[in-house]
């Protein structure tokens, strides 16, 4: 083993040195397998490690426990294809769109462009901020009503009542 990761000839194989079992289909990109390896003497590990089958049937090592591998589910917030950013292919212009757009501050552009720039923002808030330099308009009050203004003047109706003068 390398850095934690399962060399080249440990991969999983589809016969009886391993026990594999399908934990997420992935929409059909690929499939995330929980595989157990047998020994020589015959018997299975008790530990399972978590790996990627693609659809060019090519494994991928993700992790070593099922804690692991769903620690990293949650950090890529099961996103679609998050798992393509543990292949040498890297995610998708989708996958990318999607990890920018919901975890853009803990998504790691690095590992996807040899740019370490690429990604930042560059904002500069005194281009944001820039405004025309004018004088604050002062507010003019305007006039008030004149003074023999009623607030709520009587229909005309209840004028009519009020001076004494009949209905029709």
């Amino acid at each position: 083993m390398q850095n934690g990761a399962p060399s080249l000839s440990e991969k999983p194989h589809f016969d009886s040195r391993n026990m594999i079992f399908e934990l997420d289909s992935c929409d059909g990109n690929g499939k995330v397998c929980l595989v157990y390896k047998k020994h020589a003497a015959g018997q299975t590990t008790c530990e399972p490690t978590i790996w990627f089958l693609d659809r060019a049937l090519f494994w991928h090592f993700l992790t070593d426990t099922f804690t692991a591998y769903y620690r990293i589910l949650l950090c890529h917030l099961g996103l679609p294809q998050w798992q393509y950013s543990f292949t040498s292919y890297g995610l998708s212009p989708t996958a990318k769109q999607w990890m920018n757009i919901y975890k853009p501050i803990t998504f790691c552009p690095l590992q996807l462009s040899e740019e370490p720039d690429s990604f930042i923002n560059k904002l500069d808030p005194n281009k944001i901020f820039k405004g025309k330099n004018k004088t604050p308009v002062t507010k003019k009050k305007l006039p008030g009503p004149p003074t023999g203004y009623q607030k709520n003047p009587l229909p005309s109706s209840k004028k009519s009542e009020q001076s004494g003068a009949p209905r029709k």
